[in-house]
Formats: structure tokens, C-alpha cells, sequence
């Protein structure tokens, strides 16, 4: 088998940010300094993948670690693998191969009676088409290398999985075969890698527009840069059109909502919120609105949830990704011109907190009212699942489930419309406009995914000194409700 430690032009991570946008791989490799620091967010996500690959390493047992010891250079990588081969080393992590200049590294390497067998960690819970490209290009150096592999496959989260007891891999793991699929795409590999070869040093950047790449299948880093002659109240933001159709529109010249031109052709309510954005106005549906608002009964309450979400089950009973709030915050208003009373849960990190959360959640929020939260989809969810662990509280959270009202109705069916919201309809995009005395900005943590993230922290290092950010979160989830009870004031008063 033959090594070479010559520095690689492409990596594994490099080819798959090329295939997905030759750009964003020039970019890469000569700008950089454009990329924005990595988000705490992101970075736990990123540790959490590590966590998962270190955890699968368990269904094959005893492997040696081939590991380098820094990312810039491969070179004693290389060289370990190459001899834990020819040793017949049965079980290798981060097997390192290296071929014309590219660069693979495989998470799990078996030899078995019948040869070698390759497997690739992911934290999904399916395949997708880039891992299988990923997968692809490792089957690809390694076979050039002069090792070839009876199979390939992937090893990603079985989302059935239910934890009880300590996490058992054998069964949080499902392990496909993809050995076919990865074939039948070597020669569009071997074309890509010369393809991208070329853009790697190349001196001029591709002139690559933006596209759905953007976002799909991850959030470019380099986004920003890309997009930073996006104008706000964009034709890009407008779901009206399919997201190919508002990118050709956006690069024929249409780059504003306001510069439509067959607009009147539109259905309702879609012709009146372009209408809104040539005019600079607003668009109410007063019957629907009077309705939504008649619907309620007094005391009113004001809910919303945050949740964690483990690739990992934390607890017994929960699954993989599975989305389990930690926090609730509530305003009630006792009748219309009552002061709204605010009552709140943040869990201890210490322990299984779910019954806890269900059974204060239930006191809080009485027998009779109505309950409004924003996007009735997710709390909807989320009890759901309480009462199938907790069967003794069905019957209570399924009455709470039956007084849900969604207070984003008005402006996610368009009852309710203005040109600043650009198509959004979320909380943050909404709240500066009918309550602009009220906001995120100044607030430590100031979003879902960020509060998200603390608490799942916490109950890592649960000895650790959490008080200023157990503050932050009860501030932010209360600034939550405090803005639902603000944008039904408003459209109270426009009715």
C-alpha cells in the first residue's frame, strides 16, 4: 500500500465543501480571514459528533488510534496506518490515506477473515446523499492507495432507539451497508477531485451565484460575504415561489419583494402582501382577526417552552434528538385590563426533571382559559410525549392540549401584515414592529438555540457555577411571554 506525505490539496472536509460549492472550497483555501468565528451553538454540535464517533468506536473494541497529533500535518498518520496494516492490525480509528494530493481519513478500519471493511460514523439518523459522497471519496483514495474494501458503511443514530439503563451502542447504532452506492460513484468522484483540484489553486475565485447551496444541506460559513448584497425585504424571503424559482427571480433582476411585476396575479393573500411592500404599508384582515380574538377565554395564558435536545438520550424513556423542554414561562392576565401575573420553571441540572416540569406546568396553568403559545405545533408536541411517559398526567395535559390557541395565526396566515416583517412571521421579526419598546437585543441569551445550548452544559458539569446564566435563560424565556401578551394587546386594540 503506498503513502504519500506530501501536503494533500484536498481533504475530506474540502472536497465535500467543493461538491457542495466550488466557491465556498476557493474561499476556503484563500479567504480565511471571512470566516466568522464559530458559534458556541455550533461548536457543541460539533462536540457532540465527536462524542458520538468516540461512543461507536465500542462496537469494534480494542482498535489503536491513528490519530495525528495535529491537523497540519498527516504525515505520521500516514505512516502509523500504512504499518498497522501490514501488521494486521484488526480494528484501526482514523485509518489516514492519502492519494494524489488528497487526503481521507476513515473513522473505524476491520479486518475480518475475508478482508477489510470500512465504516463511517455519522450523528444522523439517516443517510443523506453527502455522506454517501464523503463515503465515496474515502472508498476512492483508499482503493488507489492499494487497499481495497469488501464493504463500506455507515454507522448513524437509530431514531427508535429508547434509553434504559446505561446507553447501549449495539442498539443506539444502526450499521448500513452503502458498498454499491459508493461504487457505482467512483468515476463521478475520480472527475469531481480533478475538478476540484483545479479550483483549489486556482488564483481567480469561481463565479459561483448564490443558491440553495447557501443553506442546503448545512449553512455555508461563508454566507455572510456571499449574501452581503442581499437587500432586506429580499424576493428570497418571499415563500410564495419555491425556493429555485425566488433565486432565479433574485438573479434576473428581481431583488426586492417590491419588484415583482406580475404581482397582481397572485392569490390572496400573497397579491396584498407584495402590495404592502410597494407601498410601504400594511394589510388587515379584520373579520379573520375579530374571530381569532373572540375565540379566547378569560384568564388568558401565555405560554412558551425551551428544550434541550441530545444526540444521546439523556434519560430513561427519551430518544435520540428528542426534544425535551427544561423551561416554561408564563404571563396570565386575569381579565383585559388585569396586570399579566408571570409564573416560571428552569429545571435543576442535576437530574431527570420531566415529571417535575409536567406536574408544576399543570398547577400553573389551572382548569379553565385559554392557553396561547406561538407555533401550537411545537408545545403541542412536546406534551404529547410527557403523557405518554407520564400516563398518570394524560388526562390533565391532554385538557391543556385542547385550550391551546397558536398566537402566530394572525400573522402566519397573513390576517395581519406588515411590509417589515419580510415574510416572517416569527416572534423576533414580528415584536419589533407592534411592541418595539420591547427587545432581544440586549439580553445575553437572546435565542431558543443558544439557551438550548447552556442548559445542555449545565448538565454536563452540573457542579459547575450556573447562576448568572440560569438568570439569563429566565430572563429570555420571559421575554418570551411578555412579548405574546404584548402582540395580543395589539391586536386587541386593532380590532
Amino acid at each position: 500500500m503506498s503513502t504519500n506525505t506530501e501536503k494533500h490539496i484536498l481533504s475530506k472536509s474540502t472536497f465535500i465543501k467543493g461538491t457542495v460549492c466550488p466557491k465556498a472550497l476557493w474561499l476556503y483555501k484563500n479567504r480565511r480571514d471571512l470566516i466568522p468565528p464559530t458559534p458556541a451553538t455550533t461548536q457543541f454540535v460539533f462536540d457532540q459528533g465527536h462524542e458520538i464517533g468516540k461512543l461507536a468506536q465500542q462496537l469494534f473494541p480494542d482498535g489503536l488510534d491513528a490519530s495525528p497529533k495535529t491537523f497540519f500535518d498527516y504525515g505520521p498518520s500516514l505512516e502509523l496506518t500504512k504499518q498497522l496494516i501490514k501488521d494486521g492490525q484488526p480494528v484501526i480509528y482514523e485509518a489516514a490515506f492519502q492519494h494524489n494530493g488528497v487526503l481521507a481519513a476513515l473513522d473505524i478500519l476491520v479486518k475480518k477473515n475475508d478482508g477489510w471493511f470500512g465504516y463511517e460514523v455519522k450523528s444522523s439518523t439517516k443517510a443523506h446523499d453527502i455522506q454517501l459522497h464523503d463515503c465515496a471519496l474515502q472508498y476512492f483514495v483508499m482503493k488507489e492507495s492499494g487497499l481495497e474494501l469488501k464493504d463500506m458503511c455507515l454507522i448513524h443514530i437509530n431514531s427508535e432507539y429508547e434509553r434504559s439503563g446505561e446507553i447501549e451502542p449495539d442498539k443506539l447504532f444502526k450499521i448500513e451497508s452503502i458498498y454499491y452506492l459508493v461504487v457505482a460513484l467512483q468515476d463521478e468522484i475520480a472527475e469531481k477531485i480533478n475538478e476540484l483540484k483545479k479550483v483549489a489553486i486556482s488564483k481567480i475565485s469561481p463565479d459561483t451565484k448564490i443558491g440553495r447551496q447557501c443553506t442546503q444541506p448545512y449553512t455555508c460559513e461563508f454566507k455572510e460575504h456571499c449574501w452581503k448584497d442581499v437587500p432586506k425585504e429580499s424576493i428570497l424571503d418571499f415563500t410564495c415561489y419555491r425556493l429555485n424559482e425566488r433565486f432565479e427571480l433574485f438573479h434576473a433582476g428581481t431583488k426586492r419583494i417590491a419588484d415583482l411585476t406580475n404581482w397582481e396575479t397572485l392569490k390572496e393573500p400573497e397579491r396584498y402582501v407584495v402590495e404592502c411592500h410597494r407601498n410601504n404599508g400594511i394589510y388587515i384582515n379584520a373579520d379573520m382577526l375579530r374571530a381569532f380574538i373572540q375565540s379566547f377565554n378569560y384568564p388568558l395564558y401565555f405560554m412558551d417552552f425551551e428544550t434541550i435536545r441530545f444526540a444521546l438520550p439523556p434519560f430513561d424513556k427519551s430518544s435520540p434528538y428528542e426534544q425535551i423542554p427544561f423551561q416554561y414561562s408564563i404571563h396570565v392576565l386575569e381579565s383585559e385590563n388585569a396586570e399579566p401575573i408571570h409564573y416560571s420553571f428552569l429545571a435543576s441540572a442535576h437530574s431527570d426533571f420531566r415529571e417535575k416540569f409536567i406536574r408544576e406546568l399543570l398547577r400553573d396553568l389551572g382548569d379553565t382559559g385559554t392557553v396561547f403559545v406561538y407555533n401550537r405545533g411545537f408545545e403541542k408536541g412536546r406534551l404529547n410525549t410527557l403523557s405518554q411517559i407520564f400516563p398518570q398526567y394524560e388526562e390533565q395535559i391532554n385538557a391543556v392540549i385542547n385550550r391551546l390557541i397558536d398566537l402566530a395565526d394572525p400573522f402566519s396566515k397573513r390576517w395581519y401584515y406588515d411590509n417589515k416583517f419580510s415574510c416572517s412571521y416569527s416572534i423576533k421579526n414580528v415584536l419589533p414592529v407592534v411592541a418595539p419598546k420591547l427587545s432581544y437585543k440586549n439580553l445575553p441569551v437572546n435565542n431558543g438555540e443558544l439557551a438550548s445550548q447552556i442548559f445542555m452544559q449545565m448538565m454536563k458539569q452540573p457542579s459547575a457555577d450556573w447562576s448568572a446564566q440560569r438568570e439569563h435563560l429566565l430572563e429570555y424565556c420571559a421575554l418570551d411571554t411578555q412579548a405574546m401578551v404584548e402582540i395580543f394587546r395589539f391586536l386587541n386594540t386593532i380590532v
